[in-house]
């Protein structure tokens, strides 16, 4: 039994009255409003919120999860960053090395430390022409059931959430599939009309992935998918906030119109992730990052993100003007809300003791995972 004391706590939803967490055997077990043990590590007054679940990462730290021990080597690292779940996440690549990070994955689900590897993301290689973003032509597929089990394999209970193009041959025969299977589905990288979308969520697609990012854009006399995702109570919209693939305004935009319930924030990270500005790789495409905003070599798009979540938080408290406690919502309760994992991203009784401990300029100073320290300032 274990106990940090001395804290401000923000439990995935709101600032409490509590001071006190106690945990054991890596499960929150009791809080306080006051406690004087001598024996619990003392906070100083720091704000302790639920550790950060980054459901869409592709690499950091200068490694990509498609190379290989990947996933294992964000799962170490990422606790530097307060990450403490996440879902390590594929660009477009061949079937075949989908499969072989499908295999990683799923052994690296069995850890017993460093940050929890939910499951994958799945996001390519079924996406639209248009707004491809930055996944490579040539790699780009139909998702008929035939080319999904080629790249699943064995390996499909790996699988937490599925990035799909609606409009895509075969897309409105796997949706209903993937969430039979309890697969959370993403609509993404998507050519589609508003119809198309509509049918979509009708089948199971809950949320939009990097809202806006990979829409066409929105026009007040198209029937364009981006209008669909931004108004209908069914999809929860994820974005990233390095306000680089979207400017505050947009990013205002989502949260107006769905709601802080209804938003959560990913990273979208690449290898180049917290590391400094050079040439680095997706998926065997050339990616050059100046002044920490990456972009493919041979025609300038931009690729992912280089930030982690807490930086994303403090983009929106510090930058958008956004209130602490809904940014840091958006970044842990609302993320495993996403994908149905309500044992994470809160600090409540029963929940996973994974925790972050940050002072007033959101500098963060340790990071608890499974009630054991992972990383401290």
């Amino acid at each position: 039994m274990a106990i940090i004391k001395n804290v401000r706590v923000f439990n995935g939803e709101v600032f409490t009255p509590v001071t006190a967490v106690e945990f054991e055997d890596g499960i929150i077990t009791n809080m306080y409003e006051k406690c004087d043990s001598p024996d619990a590590l003392d906070g100083n007054g720091c704000i302790l919120a639920p550790g950060f679940v980054d459901t869409h990462i592709h690499g950091s730290f200068g490694k990509d999860v498609l190379t290989p021990g990947g996933t294992d080597f964000l799962a170490d690292n990422l606790p530097k960053v307060g990450t403490t779940s996440y879902c390590p996440t594929n660009a477009t690549d061949t079937l075949e090395n989908i499969n072989h990070f499908l295999g990683e994955v799923s052994e690296a689900k069995k850890r017993d430390h460093g940050t929890r590897v939910l499951g994958a993301h799945i996001e390519g290689p079924f996406f639209g022409l248009d707004n491809r973003g930055s996944h490579a032509i040539p790699l780009l597929k139909d998702p008929t059931m035939d080319n999904y089990k080629k790249m699943t394999g064995h390996y499909e209970d790996a699988i937490v959430r599925f990035s799909v193009a609606p409009e895509k041959e075969g897309a409105m025969e796997l949706i209903p599939y993937l969430v039979k299977k309890g697969i959370v589905v993403s609509a993404a990288h998507t050519d589609s009309t508003a119809p198309i979308m509509e049918e979509a969520i009708a089948k199971g697609v809950t949320i939009s992935t990097h809202t806006f990012n990979g829409f066409y854009a929105f026009h007040h006399r198209n029937e364009c998918s981006i209008g669909v995702v931004l108004t209908d109570d069914r999809i929860t919209c994820e974005f990233i906030p390095d306000l680089q693939h979207i400017n505050k305004y947009a990013a205002r935009l989502i949260m107006k119109a769905k709601g802080f319930e209804k938003t959560f924030l990913c990273s979208d990270s690449l290898e180049p992730g917290q590391m400094p500005d050079g040439d680095y790789q997706l998926a065997g495409s050339k990616v050059v990052v100046k002044d920490h905003i990456a972009r493919l070599a041979e025609d300038g798009r931009l690729a992912g993100s280089t930030i982690s979540i807490l930086d994303g938080v403090r983009n929106l408290v510090f930058k958008v003007g956004i209130p602490l406690d809904k940014a840091l919502r958006m970044g842990t309760e609302n993320a495993a809300n996403s994908i149905n994992r309500l044992d994470i991203g809160r600090i409540k009784i029963g929940c996973k003791a994974d925790f972050i401990l940050l002072d007033d300029d959101l500098d963060l100073r340790m990071t608890v995972i499974r009630g054991k320290t992972e990383y401290t300032a």
